[in-house]
C-alpha cells in the first residue's frame, strides 16, 4: 500500500498531512465536487464546538456534509471531505463485469453482503448483478465486488434486484489511500460494534466517569459541555476486534432531545471525542436544520427526560483503556493489521473499492466487510 507515511498526531484525529496542507489542496478545487459554499454552524449552539457543514445544491444523495473538529480548520475539512466522499460515491463506477456470483464471482460471500431482506444463497449466486474491481486488504488480491453495494437505489438500472443495500459504512476520505483506508475500517467496525451492542441490549458497555478523562483535548471537550449545561453519558463498548469503541449520549434542558455520537480508533482518547463530537454535531446540525434527511415534524426526535443510566460505580477512563496497546507502524501497516483482525472475527476477507477521481488531491475509498453488520435506523438506542 506504498511507504511509510508520516504521521501527523492532531487533536482529536491522525492525518498524513497537516490542516494547513489539506486545505491549500483542496480549497481552489471545491467547485469540482459541487461544493458551493462552507458555513460555520458553531455559533449556533452555546456549546462552542466548531462545526461546519459543506453545501452542493446539486447532490445525488444529501447537499449537506457536516463535519466537527478541535478547531475552526479541521472541522471545514472534516464537512468538505465528507462532502468529496459522498460526490465520489454518486459518480458512474467502472463496470468490469456483468452476471451472477457463481459465473461471475465465485469467491464472493454473496450471503454475507449487506442485504434488505435475507434471502437463501443459492438463490443469491445466481442473481446478475454488475461487478467493480475492488481489491483485498489482507492478501492484495484483485477482486470482484457488487456495484449496487455502494450504488444507491435511484442509481440502479431498472433491471437490477433490489436485494443489496448500500450505505455509507465504510466510505472514507483521505490525503492517502492508507489513510482513507484505515478511517474506513475504524467506521466499519464501529457500526458492527454498536450493532452487537444493540443485539445484546446495551450490556457490551462500561459506563464511564467522564470526570477522569485525562486526555488535555477530551478532557477540554467535557468541560465544554458542562459549562454549557450539558448531561453527558459515555461509555466504552466491547467488541470482537480489539479496537476501542466509544458511544456517547447529551441532553440538556434547553433542546429536551438525546442526541447520540459513535467512534472507533485505536486510540481511545480519539474513539472517546469522536463519539463525544457526533453527539454535539447531531444537536447543532437538528438546531440548523439545513440536513435533507432531518424529519419534518419536531415531535419525531427522541425527547424523552435524561435520567443517567448510572451515576455510581462508572469506571474510571484509565481502568476502562488500560488494555488497549498503542498502534504500530503508519497508516499502511495499521489497515493490514485491522483487515487482518476482521478476516479474523468475520471469516472473510474486508475489500475497498477505489473512487478517487483522477487527479483527486485526496482519495476516497468505500471499504465493504462481508459478515459485519450496521444499524438500519438514525438513531443508537440507549
Amino acid at each position: 500500500m506504498g511507504g511509510v507515511e508520516e504521521l501527523v498526531v492532531l487533536p482529536g484525529t491522525v492525518r498524513a498531512r497537516t490542516p494547513q496542507e489539506t486545505w491549500e489542496a483542496l480549497s481552489g478545487r471545491l467547485p469540482e465536487f459541487g461544493i458551493t459554499r462552507v458555513a460555520d454552524l458553531t455559533g449556533l449552539d452555546c456549546v462552542g464546538l466548531p462545526v461546519f457543514t459543506a453545501i452542493r445544491p446539486a447532490s445525488l444523495t444529501l447537499s449537506t456534509s457536516q463535519g466537527k473538529g478541535a478547531t475552526p480548520l479541521l472541522a471545514k475539512l472534516s464537512a468538505v471531505m465528507e462532502a468529496i466522499e459522498l460526490w465520489h460515491v454518486e459518480q458512474p463506477l467502472p463496470v468490469a463485469a456483468v452476471g451472477p456470483a457463481a459465473e461471475v464471482a465465485p469467491g464472493c460471500p454473496v450471503a454475507a453482503l449487506p442485504m434488505t431482506v435475507p434471502y437463501p444463497e443459492r438463490a443469491l449466486s445466481r442473481m446478475v448483478w454488475e461487478w467493480a474491481a475492488g481489491t483485498s486488504l489482507v492478501s492484495g488480491a484483485k477482486v470482484l465486488l457488487p456495484v449496487d453495494l455502494v450504488r444507491r437505489r435511484g442509481q440502479r438500472p431498472q433491471w437490477t434486484p433490489d436485494v443489496l443495500r448500500a450505505s455509507s459504512t465504510g466510505l472514507a476520505c483521505g490525503n492517502s489511500r492508507a489513510e482513507a483506508l484505515l478511517h474506513g475500517l475504524f467506521e466499519v467496525v464501529e457500526r458492527d460494534v454498536l450493532h452487537r451492542d444493540g443485539q445484546a441490549g446495551g450490556r457490551l458497555r462500561t459506563l464511564i466517569d467522564p470526570r477522569t478523562v485525562d486526555d488535555p483535548h477530551g478532557g477540554e471537550v467535557i468541560a465544554r459541555l458542562a459549562a454549557a449545561g450539558m448531561a453527558l453519558e459515555v461509555a466504552m463498548v466491547d467488541g470482537p476486534y480489539g479496537l476501542p469503541v466509544c458511544v456517547a449520549y447529551l441532553w440538556s434542558e434547553d433542546y429536551p432531545v438525546v442526541f447520540a455520537g459513535g467512534g472507533c480508533h485505536s486510540v481511545p482518547e480519539i474513539a472517546l471525542t469522536r463519539a463525544v463530537t457526533e453527539a454535539a454535531q447531531s444537536r447543532l446540525t437538528a438546531i440548523a436544520g439545513t440536513r435533507d434527511d432531518l424529519p419534518g415534524d419536531p415531535g419525531s426526535f427522541d425527547t424523552p427526560p435524561f435520567h443517567p443510566a448510572q451515576t455510581a460505580g462508572l469506571a474510571p477512563w484509565t481502568a476502562a483503556t488500560d488494555r488497549f496497546t498503542p498502534p504500530g507502524g503508519g497508516f499502511a501497516d495499521q489497515v493490514t493489521a485491522v483487515a487482518q483482525q476482521v478476516a479474523h472475527v468475520t471469516g472473510h476477507e474486508p475489500a475497498a473499492l477505489d473512487l478517487s477521481a483522477p487527479g483527486c488531491p485526496v482519495h476516497a475509498v468505500q471499504v465493504l466487510c462481508p459478515g459485519t453488520r450496521s444499524r438500519i435506523r438514525r438513531s443508537m438506542p440507549r
